[in-house]
């Protein structure tokens, strides 16, 4: 029998059914502006508007940083992107169109 951990270092936290939804939330929106980002690449690539395709792919990037850095116990990302990707939502469904 051995001491050694499966959870090593991975501390607790207690974790609430609403702070689960507020992750899901989170992680849904970023998930989104992912989704937009690419199709709006797509069509400037197609235009051939290798500017604003860069710009987009650089917007992209940032939300998938996020999402690789989002954890359930940060709260305070949480409450931040639940803040502000809904206008980047809305902005980005607008010029889809």
């Amino acid at each position: 029998m051995s001491d050694y951990s499966v959870a090593g270092e991975v501390g607790s936290f207690e974790y609430r059914r609403r702070d689960s939804a507020r992750f899901d939330a989170a992680l849904e929106a970023v998930e989104e502006a992912v989704a937009c980002y690419a199709r709006l690449r797509n069509r400037a690539v197609v235009s051939g508007n290798v500017a604003e395709a860069d710009r987009l792919l650089a917007g992209q990037a940032a939300c998938l940083a996020q999402q690789q850095q989002l954890r359930p116990d940060d709260t305070a990302t949480v409450d931040r992107i639940l803040a502000e990707y809904p206008a980047l939502l809305a902005w980005l469904r607008d010029r889809i169109g």
